[in-house]
């Protein structure tokens, strides 16, 4: 009977508790489990819009706390208690706290669990090792996109069987280093570059082993060149050279010295034997980009009917 009066003297003052306090969960439940009073915490955590009174409580509890209930002995003695809440959006809260059992039914003022230093620190732990994981995949992902990117550019600017500048981007680069020779006065050279009898070549060893004489001239080339000068397929056979702080005489002896590579070389299984011939053209400060490649492209004309396997520089006469 103690307990009974205990229960209804005090109920006043714990249901006007109920919705004053935001940090602890205060239940009342009665002996059919069924929610009579609770306050606003308790509906924050379970995501119900209002007070679920008239509730089952054991909708809310997990099935491992089944029996928890009958760990709650009569008599009005706080008892320490954990469980856990299951939300209606499928949130699980781990409560602790303290409960009594009346002949009403039952009180509850619990709270969530605060996390242990070591639990924090495990957590952290946790999120510091999918961050790492998170990084190397990112930086994984970075590297292929990089190489991606790489290859793409190489595309853009090689030509796809010899590995040298393509025309485009030969272009390009020419349009850069005439504006810089036109504005500060250096010497810049054109060198025209086509193979001899290259379809003879094709007609009688095959379209294989023409690309292989295309991709060892190609070499030649790149060999012989200095860093700031471009070699460049220009079209088929025709290759094209841009040397920078070279006169034309300059660029005749480094023709030359291409010429004589090439020809000394034996290409293939088939140890083909072929020869190049080259048209130079100096920048004279007069002449645009397109009459220049004209111009040396003109010289290469009279190096092929001159007899070919030659080096001539262009003349206007």
């Amino acid at each position: 009977m103690l307990e009974q009066q205990f229960f209804d003297d005090h109920y006043s003052y714990i249901s006007a508790y109920l919705n004053r306090n935001r940090n602890i969960t205060i239940l009342l439940v009665d002996s059919d489990y069924i929610i009579r009073d609770c306050n606003k915490t308790f509906t924050l955590i379970t995501g119900s819009d209002d007070k679920p009174v008239g509730t089952d409580i054991r909708k809310f509890i997990t099935d491992e706390d089944n029996d928890l209930f009958s760990k709650i002995n009569s008599g009005l003695e706080l008892q320490p208690i954990d469980f856990t809440i299951q939300g209606s959006r499928s949130d699980r809260y781990s409560m602790k706290g303290y409960a009594a059992r009346t002949r009403k039914g039952f009180i509850f003022l619990c709270e969530k669990k605060w996390i242990a230093d070591d639990k924090i620190i495990e957590e952290i732990s946790i999120l510091n090792n999918e961050m790492a994981n998170m990084t190397r995949d990112l930086n994984k992902k970075n590297i292929a996109l990089q190489k991606a990117n790489d290859t793409i550019n190489d595309l853009l600017k090689n030509d796809s069987l010899t590995g040298i500048a393509n025309r485009r981007y030969f272009l390009d680069y020419f349009q850069k280093m005439y504006a810089n020779a036109t504005r500060n006065k250096i010497p810049l050279s054109l060198v025209m570059a086509d193979l001899d009898y290259f379809k003879i070549i094709n007609d009688r060893f095959g379209h294989q082993a023409g690309d292989n004489v295309l991709v060892e001239f190609a070499r030649i080339l790149e060999s012989n060149c200095r860093k700031e000068d471009l070699p460049a397929r220009y079209g088929g056979e025709e290759f094209i050279i841009l040397l920078v702080h070279a006169d034309s005489g300059r660029a005749s002896i480094q023709a030359e010295r291409i010429r004589n590579k090439f020809e000394e070389l034996k290409i293939g299984p088939e140890n083909i034997k072929a020869t190049a011939s080259f048209g130079i053209a100096e920048l004279n400060r007069e002449q645009s980009i397109e009459m220049m490649i004209k111009q040396a492209d003109d010289a290469l004309y009279r190096a092929k009917e001159e007899g070919r396997n030659r080096v001539v520089i262009y003349s206007a006469d």
